[in-house]
């Protein structure tokens, strides 16, 4: 059958106007207790070196990270200060070590170099006096991935190098300013979690008994309950950025066969009724719902509160980053401020407190009585959190005008996110009367008060012209308003705004610096524009394999257009190995979010039986689906299907009118079809 190709759809999703949450996750093979007995490391730690300066803190890292990996059940290996000779036959040992394992990691610290777009690991004998000495004496990178490729559900390498001392490597031309992604046959197959990002050195430490600040964010990480691998480096990133203070943020390359591979050997069972793709949904729900009740918090506490959850595993703390830059921006007020007088003006306090706990346990119930009474005192916070239930069916039915009014009565007691939300219900008439003058006005009292969230929503209403005249410039200047105040959507918008050359002069450089920042605190929209940017090569070096790594962050996290861009990839091939059955199976996940693409592609790979049984019927089933959104390809394999009668009866008429549908939705191809069927445009 004849085919149109895959388009990208939506690539300017609708954000912050509507609520809307997709709960869909990866359905792959579930982890169970025999694992544990079938996890494999292999520690290198080089502090030591002959010719080149030795370093503080690696042996002690190295030993740290040993000591992690043995509690969570893995076999470990260790290799301190190894000679180059000792460090290959480490790697071919634990070769043999990793095939048929179901884990395999590998962790290395010490020095690095980038040397002619090839990452070298120095070993205790490397020779730096030149350029060939170097990499004579050292070990390509690319070796510890051959090493692993015998796992099967993780193959982890983790890189802790290229250091803050100076290194012979800056007197020969080699980058001493980090390594360089990963690239090679194994880049794809194998996951690279990086100290730092290209053009970063990872830091030692502060010497003495410290640790590095990457060892202790990945131990931390690794010894978070229940945590996956696919929610690790998120984690590690927002760790280190904040010990760091932003100098450093580590950096992940490649794809995980099983983004719900759990590191804690003593987790939930995982079975047929429960499987790691269901418990990581439920946790991905909860972190949703929890982050919606503290988002436009003026108390540092509900953060705080966000992240502990986390640290228990009970929710995946996706907007960790996000969390600590908003106690940072509320820490910073000063005194008699609106957001330091309203927290301890508050009647009730203490129940709100009580309540947050509840709520972060999972005992809506509780949660729901302690706010209710705390509400009935005043409580400006319990009353947004009581909205924030009837809007969202947690603790109490799902009800739009009983959220209206509860965000009604919190913006009446001052609370800003109160006024946020009750703005957006007047300007979208959610459980009340529409009024967009009005949601403007609340807005405008919001950000007066000092919400951050409110900045971005104005900057919204004046790209949009919603209760207000459009005034791109106003609104570029209130979303760097909302970015310095420390609301983490602002910044991917900001971006849009450099990459459209709206309100400001277009700069794709400096859009993709925003999305990249936005990215790493946990923006999904942001992560799939990253995927984009390393896809299109205008802002930054193509890389088709770090964009396939964005889309698949953006996927975990629930992001359809992220599951879509990943399977177009996988289907086409392009940077990563033809995969039609994986292409399938985020076909699906994202036309179960309502994606677009994601039943256009299905539909494709159905009708020609690529990666799923033809079924020819069913096809036409998914691409009716796909027009219905809007997909104009999707109209014209519709007339494809009525004009061949494949899945349907053979119409003519039925095929001409596809196709001009297709052609007035912008497919140019259909005029084609058209003009051969001898019909008018």
């Amino acid at each position: 059958m004849r085919r149109a190709s895959s388009p990208r759809v939506g690539r300017w999703p609708k954000r912050r106007w509507k609520a809307v949450f997709a709960a869909v996750v990866i359905n792959v093979v579930a982890v169970n207790g025999a694992w544990a007995a079938q996890r494999v490391a292999l520690i290198v730690g080089v502090s030591k070196y002959d010719k080149v300066p030795s370093l503080a803190n690696p042996a002690k890292d190295a030993r740290l990270v040993q000591t992690t990996l043995q509690k969570l059940g893995f076999q470990v290996k260790v290799l301190t200060d190894p000679n180059r000779n000792q460090l290959i036959e480490g790697l071919g040992e634990f070769e043999e070590d990793a095939k048929g394992s179901e884990a395999a990691v590998i962790y290395y610290a010490g020095h690095g170099a980038m040397i002619d777009g090839v990452n070298y690991l120095l070993p205790k004998d490397a020779l730096s006096t030149n350029k060939s000495a170097l990499t004579g004496t050292s070990v390509e990178s690319a070796r510890l991935g051959q090493a692993m490729m015998g796992a099967k559900a993780v193959r982890l390498i983790i890189l802790d190098a290229c250091r803050n001392n100076p290194t012979a490597t800056r007197s020969i031309g080699g980058n001493s300013r980090g390594l360089a992604r990963e690239t090679g046959p194994t880049s794809v197959a194998v996951v690279t979690l990086m100290a730092a990002g290209p053009g970063q050195v990872a830091q030692d430490g502060a010497g003495g008994a410290a640790n590095s600040p990457f060892a202790i964010a990945l131990t931390q990480a690794l010894t978070r309950p229940g945590i996956t691998v696919g929610e690790l480096p998120s984690y590690v990133q927002a760790e280190v950025e904040r010990m760091t203070e932003g100098e450093q943020t580590p950096d992940l390359q490649g794809i995980w066969p099983n983004v719900h591979w759990s590191f804690d050997p003593n987790g939930p069972v995982k079975s047929a009724a429960a499987s790691g793709a269901d418990l990581t949904k439920i946790k991905w729900e909860k972190d949703q719902v929890f982050w919606n009740t503290v988002k436009d918090s003026d108390d540092p506490a509900d953060f705080r509160a966000y992240m502990e959850a986390q640290d228990r595993g009970e929710i995946t703390g996706s907007f960790r980053k996000l969390a600590a830059n908003r106690i940072r921006a509320l820490e910073r007020l000063p005194a008699g401020s609106f957001q330091v007088a309203s927290r301890s003006a508050q009647p009730g306090q203490d129940l709100v407190v009580s309540a947050r706990e509840a709520f972060a346990r999972g005992d809506y119930a509780a949660a729901a009585r302690d706010w209710n009474t705390a509400a009935k005192a005043g409580n400006g916070a319990a009353m947004y959190n009581l909205g924030v239930m009837s809007l969202t069916g947690k603790g109490a039915p799902k009800d739009a005008a009983a959220a209206a009014r509860w965000f009604k009565a919190s913006a009446d007691a001052g609370h800003s996110g109160g006024m946020v939300n009750w703005a957006l219900c007047r300007l979208n008439g959610f459980g009340t009367a529409k009024d967009e003058r009005d949601g403007f006005g609340w807005l405008q009292k919001a950000s007066d008060k000092g919400s951050a969230t409110a900045m971005g929503m104005l900057a919204e209403a004046y790209l949009r012209g919603r209760g207000v005249a459009q005034d791109p410039r106003q609104a570029a200047g209130w979303l760097q308003k909302a970015v310095d105040a420390g609301d983490g959507p602002s910044i991917a918008q900001l971006g849009d705004l450099y990459e459209r050359g709206q309100g400001v002069p277009r700069d794709p450089r400096r859009a993709f610096t925003l999305y990249e920042r936005a990215a790493v605190a946990g923006d999904t929209d942001a992560m799939v524009r990253l995927g984009y940017a390393y896809e299109d090569g205008e802002a930054v070096a193509k890389d088709e394999v770090q964009a396939a790594t964005w889309y698949q962050r953006a996927a975990e996290a629930g992001n359809s257009e992220g599951m879509s861009s990943l399977a177009v990839m996988l289907e086409s091939g392009s940077g990563l190995p033809q995969d039609y059955a994986r292409a399938a199976e985020y076909y699906r996940l994202a036309a179960n979010a309502g994606d677009a693409r994601g039943y256009l592609g299905l539909g494709s790979m159905t009708a020609r039986g690529a990666g799923v049984r033809a079924n020819p019927a069913e096809a036409v089933r998914l691409f009716q689906a796909a027009a219905d959104r809007g997909s104009a390809l999707a109209m014209r394999n519709l007339g494809i299907m009525y004009e061949t009668g494949q899945g349907v009866r053979a119409d003519r008429k039925k095929a001409i009118d596809y196709y001009r549908k297709a052609l007035a939705a912008g497919d140019q191809d259909a005029r084609g079809e058209l003009e051969r069927l001898g019909a008018e445009s």
